[in-house]
């Protein structure tokens, strides 16, 4: 009986561990994400679900090409609703891009990121739309320092944004080049 309960047990748990590592693939070339279109040079392995997902080379991290498509206004930034005691930074439509940029920097504190820092600000377009590309620096709470490349659209009062995040010592600056050409690329 108790040999049963354990294996029970210790199928339960695989079980719940591989269903959170549900990955797919993505392969060099042109791909749909939650409709934004992107041409990425690299492969990735994506995870999440449908309007937030995250790209990842190396694994989260080492690298992570967050996407969120048309976040609806209420919906809380970056995950930090789930945070113990962190309300949640949340969206809120009918910011101006410099506005939307301060939302992001507040979410991505709310998140758990330290020292969050922009470096330099330009304009830019998503879809079409009016947007903002951003450089930023961050760290983890280990110290450990990071740099973000940020693409951000809120025009039509839904969020739309591109976050890429890498350690600044190798990551970023290996992958760089090839996060600025899918950037170049969103529509």
């Amino acid at each position: 009986m108790i040999r049963q309960t354990r294996t029970r047990a210790a199928l339960c748990a695989l079980a719940l561990l591989l269903s959170g590592c549900a990955t797919q693939l993505v392969k060099t070339g042109p791909q749909s994400v939650d409709g934004i279109a992107l041409d990425s040079p690299l492969t990735w392995t994506s995870f999440g679900s449908k309007g937030e997902r995250v790209w990842t080379r190396d694994g989260s991290p080492l690298n992570t090409l967050r996407i969120i498509a048309d976040l609806e206004p209420g919906r809380p930034l970056f995950g930090t609703e789930r945070r113990v005691g962190v309300e949640g930074v949340r969206f809120a439509k009918g910011l101006s891009r410099v506005a939307t940029l301060e939302l992001l920097v507040e979410g991505l504190r709310a998140a758990g990121w330290d020292n969050v820092e922009t470096v330099s600000t330009e304009p830019a377009t998503l879809g079409g739309k009016p947007a903002l590309r951003a450089e930023l620096t961050l760290a983890r709470p280990s110290g450990l320092r990071y740099r973000a490349l940020l693409l951000a659209e809120s025009a039509d009062d839904t969020l739309s944004l591109l976050l890429f995040t890498a350690p600044e010592e190798h990551y970023f600056n290996r992958d760089r080049a090839a996060v600025e050409q899918i950037f170049a690329s969103a529509r």
